[in-house]
């Protein structure tokens, strides 16, 4: 092998882009050299599609020879990017092809090149050119660009050192196509399945078995935080509200009206992890650390579990976003086991999804006679201002967990015990047979899992809804350790690209 790292591929310096935008029968091409500083604007009909090169310096292959993936990932590579100027969605496809050689050259096998293509903050994959067709079809990318957007790529080649052969003197030619068509723009992710919501009034019982998958409507009045809202959740025992996030399989809690913030209200998805990352407490802090006493603090701003899930807490000794930034580290346990070790290298956030998450307003009030209160009553003091002593009422962040009353809206109840009567019952009554069918046709029932909420009346206590024996919200101590499944609401832009919701066939999220 090491007699044919020797032999040199001899690489095109220049690979030259050819760009075809086609609308019915009406085409353009053009043809640039990648090297060169130069912008170009491709113009038919209402396209404008802008092929922007002046940043490369061209594909570097060391020495032209053989190396290793690791090597090739570290090379400059070719920058350029696609930039949309005009007012039509265009659907678009790129292409590898190979360009006529010189007299006297041969052509290199496509299984002694490997290449990788960076697109955006998205890191390429080595592969070798094989696995993407052979020319003319070599699909490298396939996408779609929205009216105003740039679409950044980086092409990186080198020789294959994987592959043994004889391609010595052998010559690869290539340049880069695109064909792009005027396409309709997708809709948001919600108001896909906001088209797909059933009615506030209609009876779960009577509906088909298909709106009984679908979210249903539920009406707000104002509370102290917000104004009067409508919001659309996923309710029963088993929706189609599957979701692949974060390659990983979570599930939407519904659609919602979202402060982003800064006063911006918008119209976004709600989702919840289907698993737990773990046992957690809530917070552990004591009185050396700024809680009121040795049993944790309840005030979601600066919970010990609130740095593990966002960023910008790396300085913590605990926490320090592991989970935001995939990484290792010590977390909180509990009280007699207060520091673990905890990893997220593959359990934490990856970049497309961390893209893909908003900044939100999370309502942080509290509620102290549980035993007495029903769906409404949660939700209504959740969004309000009576806390704790010092806690805060809101928080800006991305991730965070769900609200008790997201658990009490989910359920759809039963024969026995229908939909309303189970939002007209007591949560904490609902370990009660007589209303089993509230927490046994409820998809957010989990093992214990942590809530949002605390309890105004203790410095100390959080709520968290109990396992499927019990089936309601309970308090708890916050360095208790319970299970914790991340909640995040996702930026409006989000689309759907496949799939119908249920668990063998989740839905598909891009940007």
């Amino acid at each position: 092998m090491a007699d044919q790292n020797r032999k040199k591929l001899i690489i095109a310096s220049v690979i030259l882009i050819a760009v075809v935008i086609v609308v019915g029968i009406s085409y353009a091409w053009l043809s640039i050299t990648l090297t060169g500083q130069k912008t170009n604007v491709i113009k038919v009909g209402n396209l404008d599609l802008v092929l922007d090169e002046s940043s490369s310096n061209g594909i570097t292959i060391t020495n032209g020879m053989a190396i290793t993936d690791q090597e090739g990932l570290a090379t400059d590579g070719s920058t350029f990017s696609l930039i949309n100027n005009g007012d039509a969605y265009i659907c678009y496809e790129l292409y590898l092809d190979d360009m006529n050689l010189e007299s006297g050259e041969t052509r290199v096998a496509d299984k002694f090149i490997k290449f990788s293509l960076g697109k955006g903050t998205t890191a390429g994959t080595p592969k070798v050119l094989t696995s993407i067709g052979s020319n003319p079809n070599r699909l490298l990318d396939s996408g779609t660009i929205s009216s105003g957007e740039t679409i950044d790529y980086n092409l990186r080649m080198w020789f294959n050192s994987e592959e043994d052969g004889n391609y010595s003197g052998q010559v690869f030619r290539g340049k880069l196509r695109v064909e792009a068509t005027q396409c309709v723009a997708p809709k948001p992710a919600a108001e896909t399945l906001l088209a797909k919501a059933n009615p506030e009034d209609l009876d779960y019982n009577s509906a088909s078995s298909e709106q009984q998958k679908e979210m249903w409507t539920f009406s707000h009045p104002a509370t102290e935080q917000t104004e009067a809202l409508t919001d659309y959740r996923y309710i029963g025992a088993d929706p189609n509200n599957y979701v692949s996030f974060n390659d990983e399989l979570w599930r939407i809690i519904g659609v919602f009206t979202v402060d982003d913030g800064t006063g911006n209200k918008e119209t976004r998805l709600k989702l919840i992890r289907n698993e737990s990352i773990g046992n957690y407490s809530w917070d552990n802090k004591d009185t050396t650390t700024g809680a009121e006493s040795d049993n944790g603090k309840n005030n979601w701003a600066d919970a010990r579990l609130n740095y593990l899930l966002n960023s910008g807490h790396e300085s913590e000794s605990v926490g320090g976003s592991l989970y935001w930034n995939s990484s290792s580290g010590n977390c909180s346990k509990s009280h007699t086991d207060p520091i673990v070790a905890c990893d997220f290298t593959t359990t934490g956030l990856k970049e497309k999804a961390k893209n893909m998450i908003g900044d939100t307003l999370w309502y942080l009030g509290s509620i102290n006679n549980y035993y007495s209160a029903v769906v409404t009553d949660w939700y209504s003091d959740e969004r309000g201002t009576d806390v704790y002593s010092g806690r805060s009422t809101a928080w800006i962040g991305k991730v965070g967990l769900m609200y008790p009353s997201d658990y009490g809206y989910a359920t759809s109840g039963g024969v026995t015990t229908n939909r309303n009567a189970c939002l007209n019952t007591v949560l904490a009554d609902w370990d009660s047979s007589r209303v089993s069918d509230c927490k046994n046709n409820d998809w957010l029932l989990y093992f214990d899992q942590w809530t949002l909420t605390h309890n105004k009346g203790m410095s100390s206590y959080v709520y968290y809804v109990a396992s499927t024996f019990y089936g309601h919200p309970e308090n708890s101590i916050a360095y208790t350790y319970r299970n914790v499944r991340p909640v995040v609401f996702l930026k409006s832009n989000i689309t759907i690209a496949s799939g119908n919701g249920s668990s063998s066939q989740p839905y598909i999220l891009q940007s």
